[in-house]
């Protein structure tokens, strides 16, 4: 029988060294942390049982793989999923790009701006290869730019805004086991009685939809079932049942499967015919999509993103649920607010953060609104902190074949 992992503290943390790397932070203290010699859980270090000849980190890891296979298969009512760029680099060949590979990409057009606009690679967005800077800068200085001046900045813009959209346009990686259909996979598997898994991302690119499309999988998208299909909001609210079972017994009538996509920042796909009519197609020159600049907020306030956005915020104002945030980096103030408001007022809400970057560790850069000490690593009640990849965090997440009943104690033994 698989032993049941249990945090608990029982007296007064050791003193760990600097260079330890913490990969899994719950609140009341409860923490997973390795360094080259020892590993620690709660603060404590782990003691060696004979026989073992793991390493810290291999120690630190199992841990962490236990813990998923606990925490991840206790019950919430509502389970939602936010994901942004960092899930678009865990797919082969390819992947998308991270934000200096991004800047790279689209070096040409970007340097195409110092001969316009004087002394702006002297700009901190342009040493720090900050691509959502630039395009704020660019936007606010065409606003007050001569005419003249202005039609070749926004000619420039356009196309980085165009180059920008390219690296965007990916295809799933068939050649190995997709993460994106896994992870569709795992989190779709819940009771019929259950609401439909809401799964929310910025990325404009179409890797979820085209999982979903291999693995068989509905997507109510807020587009209707016509061709063309449009878009409405009112679509969100519509389910896919078997007309047969209907009259037996409610939650039977449910077909699997079927889960709810909201993108918040808009789709390669999308496209507006007019101002009261948005449709999604193979193809589109013009995709609806909001570029990374600051008139993104702005943006965030028109259709069809509000619809997504106020979605969002009702979502997590519900009792028991669940967020679950991959790849996503807390620099998105719309999307980040209504966060931070649910871990203060929803006591019925938990967030799980899966924070991933290249330094084997937990970082606290733009996620200080949820610790209530950084310099203790302790975060705030009913938040988890988790290092991992996308690719790794879908292997690790359990297959939910059977429902536990959710007991806040269920945590690690050291």
């Amino acid at each position: 029988m698989k032993k049941k992992i249990v945090f608990v503290i029982y007296k007064k943390p050791e003193i760990m060294e600097e260079d330890t790397k913490y990969i899994l932070l719950q609140s009341g203290g409860k923490s997973i942390a390795y360094n080259d010699n020892d590993c620690f859980v709660n603060g404590l270090k782990k003691s060696k049982e004979e026989g073992d000849n793991r390493n810290s980190k291999q120690t630190a890891e199992d841990l962490k793989k236990r813990f998923y296979a606990e925490f991840f298969r206790t019950h919430y009512k509502n389970l939602v999923i936010l994901t942004a760029a960092g899930t678009s680099l865990d797919n082969g060949d390819g992947k998308g790009k991270t934000r200096d590979e991004l800047w790279n990409f689209c070096e040409n057009e970007i340097n195409a701006f110092k001969e316009e606009i004087a002394g702006i690679e002297n700009k901190d967005f342009f040493s720090g290869k900050d691509i959502e800077g630039l395009l704020s800068y660019i936007i606010l200085y065409g606003k007050i730019a001569e005419a003249k001046k202005k039609t070749t900045i926004d000619e420039l813009k356009k196309k980085l805004e165009e180059k920008i959209k390219n690296a965007c346009d990916l295809q799933l990686d068939k050649s190995v086991p997709s993460p994106h259909k896994t992870f569709l996979d795992k989190i779709t598997a819940r009771k019929p009685s259950d609401p439909r898994v809401q799964l929310f991302t910025t990325n404009y690119d179409t890797l979820f939809e085209q999982a979903a499309n291999e693995g068989g999988f509905i997507v109510i998208d807020g587009f209707s079932f016509t061709h063309p299909r449009e878009f409405s909001g009112s679509y969100f609210d519509y389910d896919i049942v078997h007309r047969e079972k209907t009259r037996i017994k409610q939650e039977e009538s449910f077909v699997s499967k079927v889960l709810q996509l909201y993108k918040l920042h808009g789709s390669l796909n999308w496209e507006r015919v007019s101002d009261a009519r948005i449709i999604q197609k193979e193809k589109t020159d013009s995709p609806l999509i909001i570029y990374p600049a600051s008139e993104k907020y702005e943006s965030s306030y028109e259709q069809p993103y509000f619809e997504m956005m106020s979605r969002f915020q009702q979502v997590l104002r519900k009792e028991e649920t669940l967020l679950i945030v991959i790849g996503f980096g807390f620099q998105d103030k719309h999307i980040q607010n209504v966060i931070i408001e649910a871990v203060a007022q929803n006591p019925g809400f938990h967030l799980v953060i899966v924070n991933y970057n290249g330094n084997e560790k937990i970082e606290t850069m733009h996620l200080e609104q949820f610790f209530e000490c950084v310099e203790k690593m302790e975060v705030k009640r009913k938040v988890t902190i988790l290092f991992d990849t996308f690719s790794e965090f879908t292997k690790n997440y359990p297959e939910n074949k059977t429902y536990i009943k959710r007991d806040n104690n269920d945590t690690i033994q050291p």
